[in-house]
C-alpha cells in the first residue's frame, strides 16, 4: 500500500513537473513574441526618421511616400505591441467592452490618414511627372543608402516574425508577419526606384524612376488603407443576431425551460465576427445558489458549443412572475 502511494505521490510529482516547465516554455514564447515585435517598432522609428531626412534632402517623392506610409503602419506597430503585452500578463479585461472600441477606432484613423496621404501622394506625383526636379547626388546617395537599410530591417524583423510565429497561436504575430512581408515586399520596389534616381539623376529616366517609385508606394499605400478601414468598421457598428443564432439561442433556452422560473430578457449584438449574447433568467428565492449557479452554465455551455465565436453571458435575477407549483427537474 504504501509503495503504491508511493508511486502515485511520483506520478503527481512528475505531472506538476511537466506542468510548471510547459508554463515556464510560454512564458518563454511569450518574451520572444514581445522581443521581436519590440525590435521592429524599434528599428522602424530608426529608419523611419533617416527616410524622412533623405526624402528631403534629396528631394525623393517615393521615399517621402514610403515615409508616410511607414510612419502611419509603426503608429499601428506599437499599439500592437502595447497590446500583446496586456494579453501576456492577462490584463485585458477593459477590451471586451471599452478598450476594444478604442483599438478599431485608433485602426479606423490610421486607415483613412493612409488613404488621405496616398491621394496627397498621387496629386504631388501627377503635378511632378513629366519635370526633372533638381536633386542633390549626396542626398540621394544617402536616401540609397536610407531604402537599402529600410530592406534590410524589413528582411531581418521579417525573419525573427517568422520564427516566433511558426506555432500559429498568436494572432497578432500573425497579422504582424503578413504585415512584414508586404512591407518587405514594398521597400524592395522602393530601393530599386531609388536606385535608378540616384543613378540616372540628371537625366529624365532618373525623374521617371522616381514617379514610377512613388506610384508603386501610392498602389501599397491604398491597399493597407484600404484593408485596415474594412477591417475597423465592422468592429465599430454594432448589428443584431441572425436569425441562425437567435435560433441557437432559443433552443438553448427551451431545452433548459423547466430549469428556470421566468424569462426575463435576452440581449444580443454583433462586433465584427464576434457576439455578444447577455441572458437574464429568474430564480424562485427559495432555489439554492450552487442549484442556480449549474442551470446558468449548463445555458451558457449550450450557446458556447453552437456559437464557439460568442461571448456568452447569463445573469440570474430573482423571478417576480414564480409559481410555487411550477414542476423543475
Amino acid at each position: 500500500m504504501a509503495s503504491e502511494k508511493g508511486g502515485r505521490a511520483g506520478v503527481a510529482g512528475d505531472m506538476d513537473t511537466r506542468i510548471g516547465e510547459a508554463a515556464i516554455d510560454e512564458r518563454e514564447a511569450a518574451r520572444a513574441r514581445e522581443r521581436a515585435m519590440l525590435t521592429g517598432s524599434v528599428l522602424d522609428v530608426s529608419i523611419n526618421l533617416a527616410k524622412l531626412v533623405a526624402a528631403i534632402w534629396a528631394n525623393s517623392l517615393t521615399l517621402l511616400g514610403d515615409w508616410l506610409r511607414g510612419a502611419l503602419l509603426t503608429v499601428l506597430d506599437i499599439f500592437l505591441f502595447v497590446l500583446l503585452r496586456k494579453i501576456h500578463r492577462g490584463r485585458i479585461g477593459g477590451y471586451d467592452y471599452g478598450t476594444r472600441k478604442l483599438e478599431q477606432f485608433l485602426n479606423l484613423v490610421v486607415g483613412a490618414a493612409m488613404i488621405l496621404a496616398a491621394l496627397w501622394l498621387a496629386v504631388a506625383t501627377y503635378l511632378r511627372s513629366g519635370s526633372n526636379p533638381e536633386q542633390s547626388e549626396t542626398g540621394l546617395l544617402f536616401a540609397l543608402a536610407a531604402s537599402g537599410a529600410n530592406l534590410a530591417i524589413n528582411g531581418y524583423v521579417l525573419r525573427r516574425l517568422w520564427r516566433v510565429t511558426r506555432d500559429g497561436t498568436s494572432v497578432i504575430l500573425g497579422g504582424q508577419l503578413a504585415s512584414r512581408l508586404m512591407k518587405t515586399l514594398a521597400s524592395i520596389g522602393v530601393a530599386l526606384a531609388v536606385g535608378v534616381n540616384a543613378a540616372f539623376h540628371d537625366m529624365p529616366t532618373g525623374a521617371w524612376a522616381d514617379t514610377l517609385g512613388s506610384l508603386l508606394v501610392l498602389v501599397t499605400m491604398v491597399g493597407f488603407g484600404v484593408k485596415i478601414v474594412g477591417d475597423a468598421l465592422p468592429h465599430l457598428l454594432d448589428r443584431a443576431l441572425g436569425e441562425s443564432r437567435q435560433a441557437i439561442i432559443n433552443n438553448a433556452l427551451a431545452s433548459q425551460f423547466e430549469d428556470y422560473d421566468e424569462l426575463c430578457a435576452v440581449r444580443t449584438r454583433t462586433e465584427g465576427r464576434d457576439a455578444w449574447i447577455e441572458i437574464e433568467v429568474g430564480f424562485a428565492p427559495s432555489r439554492s445558489l450552487g442549484e442556480v449557479e449549474a442551470v446558468a452554465e449548463r445555458l451558457a455551455d449550450h450557446v458556447r458549443r453552437r456559437m464557439p465565436q460568442a461571448q456568452v453571458l447569463v445573469i440570474p435575477r430573482v423571478a417576480h412572475s414564480f409559481k410555487p407549483g411550477r414542476f423543475r427537474r
